[in-house]
């Protein structure tokens, strides 16, 4: 089924009851073995859940909204240790999921740990060996780290990976997250010169390269959306990820779709 020929009528009420019943008890589902080498994890297990607890809380926003019932085939990039992954796979038990990362390390313990497929990722998005299309994409901690040009890139194969009525949430510094940088910083005050002056700022990491910090407006990013008519910018929240960075909602769909093909009710 093509983007343009999605019709979909979404009771809003039964869409945020099937979302209920997904998320009732799943934080006891959770598997919390942790990788001694879980670079994320810095001894508060608490904290460390938080932040998959807020990312599954704005995908479900995302479901709700577009009445998405289930997600049969997850991408999760870059999966780390599976700090995120580990709740989606207690929120979705059945779906295929996908743990990519050009930490391999990290690839094979969430195979390993979470029954995921493992995917080993590349610096060149073009090149990461991925099989078909994605029913939700979770992209957590990466876009923050990558120029502008890289972001571009990424942001181009997620969204040709998704399948039509799909699901992509993307994390970025936002203006809180540039504001709350120390002045004194040169490099910091650097990415934020750029977010202020282009709505998009960013500096290599010290005795890096293509590796870095990254900060960008959401002006910039639906700039950069606007390009596609096959995908649909439908949230943007600020702080949404663990109350430090802002994660935008994209949907796979052809924003000249015809009105009412995707009634919310």
């Amino acid at each position: 089924m093509s983007t343009s020929s999605l019709s979909r009528t979404v009771d809003y009420a039964a869409s945020a009851a099937r979302i209920a019943e997904l998320l009732d008890g799943y934080r006891e589902r959770i598997d919390v073995t942790l990788s001694p080498n879980d670079e994320m994890f810095t001894g508060d297990l608490e904290d460390y859940l938080g932040v998959a607890e807020t990312a599954v809380a704005q995908i479900a926003h995302a479901m709700a909204i577009t009445g998405t019932g289930e997600c049969r085939r997850i991408l999760d990039l870059p999966c780390g240790h599976g700090r995120v992954l580990r709740a989606l796979r207690a929120v979705f038990p059945d779906a295929e999921v996908t743990a990519c990362d050009v930490n391999r390390d990290g690839v094979d313990f969430c195979a390993a740990q979470f029954g995921a497929r493992p995917v080993y990722s590349t610096t060149d998005p073009r090149e990461i060996p991925l099989d078909g299309t994605f029913d939700l994409i979770w992209v957590g901690s990466l876009l923050t780290h990558l120029d502008a040009g890289r972001c571009r890139a990424f942001l181009s194969v997620l969204c040709d990976r998704l399948a039509p009525g799909g699901l992509l949430l993307v994390s970025t510094h936002g203006r809180n997250a540039v504001k709350r940088w120390p002045l004194q910083d040169a490099r910091l005050a650097a990415i934020r010169s750029g977010f202020e002056t282009n709505g998009f700022g960013y500096a290599n990491h010290a005795g890096a390269s293509g590796y870095g910090t990254s900060a960008f407006t959401v002006g910039w990013l639906a700039s950069e959306l606007y390009s596609r008519e096959d995908v649909m910018l439908i949230g943007y929240a600020e702080r949404g990820l663990a109350d430090h960075q802002d994660l935008a909602s994209i949907l796979k769909l052809d924003v000249h779709h015809p009105q009412w093909a995707l009634r919310l009710r």
